[in-house]
């Protein structure tokens, strides 16, 4: 089996010794859609996971689902989020259900803990709504409901709707391939395109008129578009110029919409708090944001690089190990 190549981004040190190493890509597309890249990608395949649900959902642009349902921008963005299941998360899926005369029931995807503290110290009577990719499935058989599929096999990979969104996907990441395909966590189909090819989607997405459903759904409260405590929504809190999408496999993808530019993370070994820190350590080297004007609090988590001891006792750090990944 080919072996990756990725580029160490940060180490974790105890007591001065490197304990840890996590490695990865950075992949950058410019206002001119030129590719840099730090890591060797030797064009791998990824699969995108969550980073795909904005792709997924740019299929309503095609058959103008949104007027079709008067659809919300807020019950749009809940389809592109990977949401912790709170009950906003919960209202806005029930009324795109109710619009589409649909019903919890006809979601397919597994009933699981959500993503929220909050909500799981709230209920534990868990439902399909709370699992995080809800919403996706929520529109997806909103389109099927509109286009007159079916909708008891909606998952399939030859069911018309995955069809088309292959087809988009493809369109999107301008891949001259076959996509390798696979099934998401949530069992919906997940395809994979190389980083450059998913960069390229992200920046297609958010910088062509005909998304503008997707790119207004992203312009709402980007607690709709995670959720508390969650990188992409803190991102998008920061610099309301910065919209993100995180995705399972160590993935992150950003979007500059004032200097029309895009970046994909993918982390090797998919580590939270290592992902954390280094996206957001590379936007404020690229200067997407500032340093001096993050307000602490909202980004404690992701920009303490102190390791501790269980008793709080300070014992080492993470270190980040590449300058300016980008002119």
């Amino acid at each position: 089996m080919k072996r990756l190549q990725p580029e160490l981004l940060l180490q974790e040190t105890r007591s001065g010794l490197v304990e840890l190493e996590y490695y990865g890509y950075i992949v950058h597309c410019d206002k001119n859609k030129k590719i840099k890249t730090l890591g060797k990608t030797n064009e791998d395949f990824f699969f995108h996971r969550s980073c795909a649900k904005p792709l997924q959902a740019s299929i309503i642009d095609d058959f103008d689902t949104k007027d079709f349902f008067n659809l919300s921008d807020e019950e749009i963005a809940v389809c592109c989020a990977s949401h912790t299941g709170t009950p906003l998360h919960q209202d806005l899926i029930i009324s795109l259900l109710k619009k589409a005369e649909l019903n919890i029931d006809d979601l397919q995807c597994p009933i699981i803990e959500p993503l929220s503290l909050k909500e799981q110290k709230r209920t534990n009577n868990y439902t399909k709504l709370h699992n995080n990719c809800s919403g996706k499935h929520a529109l997806m058989l909103a389109v099927c409901r509109q286009k007159g599929w079916n909708i008891s096999n909606y998952l399939e990979k030859d069911h018309p709707l995955q069809i088309k969104i292959y087809e988009k996907i493809k369109d999107l990441c301008e891949s001259a391939y076959d996509l390798p395909f696979t099934l998401d966590g949530c069992t919906a189909p997940n395809f994979a395109t190389t980083l450059e090819d998913l960069t390229k989607g992200f920046w297609n997405l958010f910088f062509s008129e005909k998304y503008l459903s997707i790119q207004k759904a992203f312009d709402v409260e980007p607690m709709i578009l995670a959720g508390e405590n969650r990188l992409d929504t803190q991102i998008m809190q920061l610099n309301n110029q910065l919209k993100a999408k995180v995705g399972a496999g160590g993935l992150c993808s950003v979007i500059n919409k004032e200097s029309k530019e895009s970046l994909s993370f993918k982390i090797i070994d998919a580590d939270m708090k290592a992902r954390s820190i280094i996206v957001i350590e590379t936007l404020i080297k690229i200067g997407w944001l500032d340093i001096n004007s993050i307000d602490e609090n909202l980004l404690k988590n992701f920009l303490n690089k102190t390791v501790t001891t269980e008793t709080g006792q300070e014992i080492g750090e993470y270190r980040i190990v590449f300058d300016k990944p980008f002119d």
